[in-house]
Parts: structure tokens; sequence; C-alpha cells
């Protein structure tokens, strides 16, 4: 190898390992003073844990991650992200109501996405009183339209050429998640088409499946996205579809809210 190819893959090593020290960093941010073990951490970056035990080493030398009493668990020094305001963003307060009474319903983690360009962004979730939550996004957070099942959602109601276009501007960030593809992506959006909902599994957070739909304004535009993330083992396919359908219907409430504001 040249000296050239050295510096090249060196200069390209450099942000993707950036990347996913922000991965690791944000996930503990996220759930506060409690922290994380590797194995949860793995889970939720979908990162393998030796790449994670390196990534924790240089966190902790820096100080921004510390270890959890006598634990085996790691939190951030950083304090968690701030909540995002019910009246910063109108669609939220719309959501809400629909969003607490499916977490009651499946027991499982809401969450209501939006699209901003070729990102997604979380807006709020809620919490179902099942004992194992998938807290796979929190208010504020943002990653490549599609690799979560709200995004998806949100990604296979643009037209092609836009989707084509999100997924080449997204190529160097989505063999992040799960080792996604640009021809995953596209199968997964072809799915999407065909069920009336998303399924994605494995991609944003390991070991977890969401379901997802979208509302879409009267110009035919993604508006917003719910969707219900929950372990694999809860997800056989006859309750996606239950719970698609519950999704459905409080996405119907929402949009007679929308015309009722």
């Amino acid at each position: 190898m040249s000296d050239y190819d050295k510096d090249t893959e060196a200069s390209a090593a450099g942000p993707r390992t950036l990347r996913r020290g922000l991965k690791v960093l944000a996930a503990l941010r996220a759930h506060g003073h409690t922290g994380l073990s590797v194995t949860a951490l793995a889970r939720a970056t979908g990162l393998q844990r030796p790449t994670i035990y390196r990534l924790l080493a240089a966190l902790i030398e820096s100080e921004l991650v510390k270890g959890v009493g006598n634990t085996k668990r790691f939190a951030s020094n950083l304090g968690e992200p701030a909540a995002v305001p019910a009246v910063q963003d109108p669609r939220i307060g719309l959501a809400r109501p629909s969003m607490q009474k499916l977490a009651q319903a499946t027991g499982d983690a809401v969450f209501l996405v939006v699209q901003d360009d070729h990102e997604s962004l979380s807006l709020w979730r809620e919490i179902g009183p099942y004992p194992v939550q998938i807290l796979a996004t929190y208010a504020g957070k943002r990653q490549p339209l599609g690799v979560g099942s709200g995004g998806m959602a949100l990604l296979a109601a643009l037209p092609d050429a836009r989707i084509e276009q999100i997924i080449a501007r997204n190529s160097d960030q989505i063999e992040l998640y799960g080792g996604m593809t640009a021809r995953e992506m596209r199968r997964l959006v072809e799915n999407t088409r065909t069920r009336g909902y998303s399924v994605v599994g494995n991609h944003a957070v390991r070991g977890a499946l969401g379901v997802g739909c979208a509302l879409l304004d009267k110009q035919k535009n993604p508006y917003l996205a719910i969707s219900v993330t929950a372990i694999t083992e809860r997800m056989p396919a006859q309750r996606q579809r239950e719970i698609a359908a519950l999704i459905q219907a409080e996405l119907q409430e929402i949009s007679h809210r929308v015309h009722a504001a």
C-alpha cells in the first residue's frame, strides 16, 4: 500500500470513528445517570462490543464518560439532552394524546418522527408499561432518513427521485446502522409501500424491531410518522399488523385534530 493510500484510508477512518464515538455518547446521554452496560450499548448502537470498548476508553480518557459506581455500566458526563418543549413544534401537541394511548395499548415505546431534509428528527417519545423498553431515540435526535421504522415510513411516502437523492446523500452513514445498505433501504421502501406500514429491525437498534406509519398533509407530503418499537421477540408478523392498525387509527385521529386546529 502506498503512502497516499494509507493517508486516504486514515482520513476515511477518522470521521467514521468520530461518528461512532458520538453515537455511543448520544446513547449514554439518553439514559442519564443510570447509564448502560457494554452489552446494552451494543444493542442501542448496533456496534460490536470490541469497538465499544475502544470508544469508551477514549471517551473516559477525555472525561466525557464515566463508570457508574461499582457496576459495569457507563454514563455520560455531559448530562441528559434537553427535552423538546411541546410548544416548540405543534405536531408534538397534536400527537401526544395518541402516543400515550398507543404506549398503554401496546406496552411498548412510541416515537414521533418527522422529516428534516435527508434526516429524520425525533420530536417526542412515550414509554409503555412493559418491563423491557427499547428507547431507540429521544427528543432532538437525528439520524439518516429510513434507518428507523418511523423514518422509513416517511421515506417511502416520498417520490422515487427524492428517495434516490436521500439514499445517495446518506450513503456514507447508513452502514453504521446495523450494516444498512442502499439496496436494503430500497427493498424496505418497496415493502413499506406494499404493506402500508414500515417494519425495520436490527438497524437503528440491535435486537429491536419497529413498526411505523406516516401521516400525509393535503399536498401528499409526509407530515409526521409514529412508530412503536419493542424487542424482536415481541414483534411476530401478526402483532406487527395489529400494531400498524392501531397506529393508523390514531393517525386518523391526529388528522382530525389537524383539521380542527
